[in-house]
């Protein structure tokens, strides 16, 4: 993104934000302290952003979105954002993801990202490689040192 495209960006992420504020009938000092800012400048902060003028973190702009009850990618101008997506079942998926990595690794978090995106008979000829891999010796070995 260039400087000039930025600029466009901020600008009009600014005005999203401010049209869903005075739709909900929020003060800018209100919003200002829902979404974390309690300085006294705390009211310039949201005017700098709806002016086009601050380029906020991803958390900041997820603290707006659920203050203002707007979907991120709607506040974010992604036209084919489908505001149908049930963000519940997503936050599942991500935690499911970061417990995979945590325990076993990001390789085994890349492997089985690459997994689920196989369609049913990939998944199927993937799991009987794994099937044969797994009758070689050294992972019986390995299964008998468990037993014993």
């Amino acid at each position: 993104m260039n400087l000039n495209e930025r600029k466009v960006f901020l600008t009009e992420f600014g005005l999203r934000v401010k049209k869903y504020r005075t739709e909900q009938g929020m003060t800018l000092e209100e919003l200002a302290n829902k979404i974390g800012y309690t300085s006294e400048n705390a009211r310039s902060s949201v005017q700098k952003i709806e002016a086009g003028k601050s380029d906020l973190p991803a958390s900041k702009i997820r603290n707006i979105a659920i203050v203002l009850d707007v979907p991120v990618g709607v506040l974010m101008g992604w036209n084919d954002f489908d505001e149908k997506i049930d963000t519940k079942e997503l936050q599942k998926e991500v935690s499911l993801y970061e417990v995979i990595q945590e325990k076993h690794g990001k390789s085994t978090c890349e492997a089985f990202s690459m997994y689920t995106e196989l369609d049913s008979d990939d998944q199927g000829e993937i799991r009987g490689e794994m099937k044969q891999m797994l009758k070689a010796e050294k992972y019986s070995v390995k299964k008998e040192s468990l037993n014993a």
